[in-house]
């Protein structure tokens, strides 16, 4: 391995895009129909030369907050202050990607206000990790995935006790080109199923879980729970006969911390009835399904594949949830993608489950991104349909937009006016991700 360059930080710039929902998501307890994309855009020094960086991620409500005495909208200001003190923290300091990234996540919560959770807390230092990455693969002329492969980020200094240097030499050499990704779809607890709705948009895009089924081929699917089992049972039961026949790919369901321990168990009993075989038989892991206050501190005798995702707020979540027999863990660009590539040892060294889990990743940079990362991390499929809820790179020029699809006509595409996803029976194509840069951006491309 060559030695990681070293960043000094002489800018930092922030912008915003407002995003509005073609169709309303449900997830958890809330019902999302606006949210808005924030964009990074560094400027670092490596030797005397300046270098430009930039990242992306939807500020989505009440996922990285779920305190109830908060709205949809202070849940979005919270994350945008932490962006803030994340870009003002960061001017003037040097280092490696992994020894800024550190220094970023000690130093900024401090600023935030107490109680401020540990997942949100991250929010502001994991998006300048990513506009730092994206300004190191430039500045040696390398797509993400073989400068991740080369630790070019400095994260072997910088590794928890319980990941050994071997273990993550040899996660690296895992890594290989992006070829292809298959994508599992969501359904929320409120999507439509079948008949589409008197109020569905009216843009050539599909809306129920048929039409996407039948026009996408996807065959992977993720479902969102209630946290009450009868309920949870009988949206299980209608969406076996939808999906009947078109669940090759899996599925996976996420309660997005709204289950009880007991209240759980009751969903696992009635998960047995015969009625519900097809879709059990089906089932690959249960996502979060206990509030992170809880999470990891609960073992794992369930008799089912657990994975956490919000309890996934620090280095040593997984490690954690690993001791108590939980059976793996989500990655997401949002979290950490250094953290990701400290989980792929984990995962690799456990034969845990890694999952890519992230139905927020908007068309373009967002979603290139976070597809790098989870592409070079070796997952199964990755939860991919902001695209189908959202999406379309809203508000951005018609010069960018085609600049997106020249830089990755495998990718995106554009239809009614949108730019959306080039889906072949369930997969997508992302061999372009090779290219120099980390999602190679036609904002500094």
């Amino acid at each position: 391995m060559t030695d990681a360059p070293r960043l000094s930080i002489r800018e930092v710039r922030l912008s915003e895009r407002p995003v509005a929902m073609r169709l309303p998501f449900q997830f958890g307890s809330t019902e999302v129909r606006r949210a808005a994309e924030i964009y990074c855009a560094v400027t670092v020094e490596v030797g005397s030369r300046p270098v430009e960086g930039v990242s992306a991620q939807l500020m989505v409500p009440r996922w990285f907050d779920k305190r109830a005495g908060l709205s949809n909208e202070e849940t979005v200001d919270e994350l945008r202050r932490i962006a803030e003190e994340a870009a003002a923290a960061a001017p003037g300091l040097s280092g490696t990607v992994a020894a800024l990234s550190a220094e970023l996540r000690a130093g900024v919560p401090p600023r935030l206000p107490d109680g401020t959770p540990a997942l949100a807390a991250g929010f502001g230092p994991a998006l300048l990790e990513m506009a730092l990455i994206d300004a190191v693969c430039r500045s040696v002329d390398l797509p993400f995935w073989r400068a991740a492969k080369a630790d070019l980020f400095g994260l072997a200094a910088h590794l928890p006790p319980d990941v050994s240097a071997d273990d993550f030499v040899a996660a690296l050499q895992r890594i290989g080109a992006p070829e292809r990704i298959a994508l599992r779809h969501t359904v929320g607890f409120d999507a439509p199923l079948l008949g589409r709705p008197e109020d569905a948009p009216d843009d050539g895009l599909p809306v129920t879980v048929a039409e996407v089924a039948e026009g996408t081929g996807i065959t992977a699917w993720k479902i969102k729970l209630k946290g009450d089992p009868d309920a949870d049972a009988g949206r299980l039961l209608a969406l076996q006969q939808v999906l009947a026949g078109r669940m090759g790919g899996g599925v996976t369901l996420d309660a997005n911390e709204q289950y009880a321990p007991d209240d759980f168990r009751v969903l696992l009993e009635r998960l047995r009835a015969a009625d519900l075989a097809e879709i059990a038989t089906r089932i690959r892991f249960f996502e979060q399904p206990f509030a992170r206050e809880v999470a990891l501190r609960t073992e794992n005798d369930f008799g089912v594949p657990l994975i956490i995702d919000e309890s996934d707020d620090d280095i040593g979540s997984f490690a954690t949830a690993l001791a108590l027999g939980w059976s793996g863990t989500s990655i997401k660009s949002c979290k950490g993608v250094l953290r990701a590539l400290v989980n792929m040892a984990r995962a690799g060294r456990s034969g845990a489950i890694l999952s890519g889990e992230d139905l927020t990743c908007q068309p373009g940079l967002c979603w290139t991104q976070d597809t790098a990362m989870a592409a070079a991390c070796g997952v199964v499929d990755v939860e991919r349909n902001g695209h189908h809820f959202a999406g379309g790179l809203q508000g951005a020029a018609p010069a960018e937009r085609a600049a997106l699809q020249r830089l990755h006509p495998d990718i995106f595409r554009s239809e009614n006016g949108r730019t959306v996803l080039n889906i072949d029976r369930g997969h997508v194509g992302i061999a372009s991700l090779s290219r120099a840069g980390f999602g190679a951006s036609a904002a500094v491309a």
